[in-house]
């Protein structure tokens, strides 16, 4: 199946935690150990068989931060350039949450405002497309 993009689909399937507190977005530095290494993205990850979105949200961010977030809502579908479909999800961080990185996972963990996470030359490709979409009013952050 061809992607909007014209590249083919990679039949891969994830969630993107967008937090923003205090109008910063929680940024991980993605860990050596990983794909994309070293680029900066929102926490997230893979969907796995029979998991809906809202699991797999949860499932990740224990996984790469053990912390706890509630869903607030579905804020937009894409498709990277290599082909992996993103549900983008809007949460909070349960108060007294700190997330604290998987070595495995994540290399860091930052708060930084769309300024200067854009002004970067270590983004994941998605993260670009994220806030144009959010420019375009694709997106809408509350």
């Amino acid at each position: 199946m061809a992607a909007a993009n014209g590249e083919k689909e990679s039949g891969r399937h994830g969630v993107v935690a967008v937090i923003r507190e205090a109008d910063r977005f929680l940024v991980i530095r993605r860990s050596e150990f990983v794909k994309a290494p070293n680029l900066l993205c929102f926490p997230g990850g893979g969907i796995e068989p029979g998991e809906d979105f809202e699991t797999a949200l949860h499932r990740e961010l224990m996984e790469e931060l053990s912390m706890t977030v509630t869903f607030r809502e579905h804020l937009w579908t894409s498709v990277t350039r290599w082909g992996t479909k993103l549900e983008w999800m809007a949460c909070d961080r349960i108060p007294g949450s700190t997330p604290v990185p998987s070595p495995a996972e994540v290399a860091e963990v930052m708060w930084m405002h769309e300024a200067e996470l854009l002004g970067r030359d270590d983004l994941l490709g998605s993260i670009p497309d994220f806030f144009a979409a959010v420019q375009t009013g694709v997106v809408r952050l509350q």
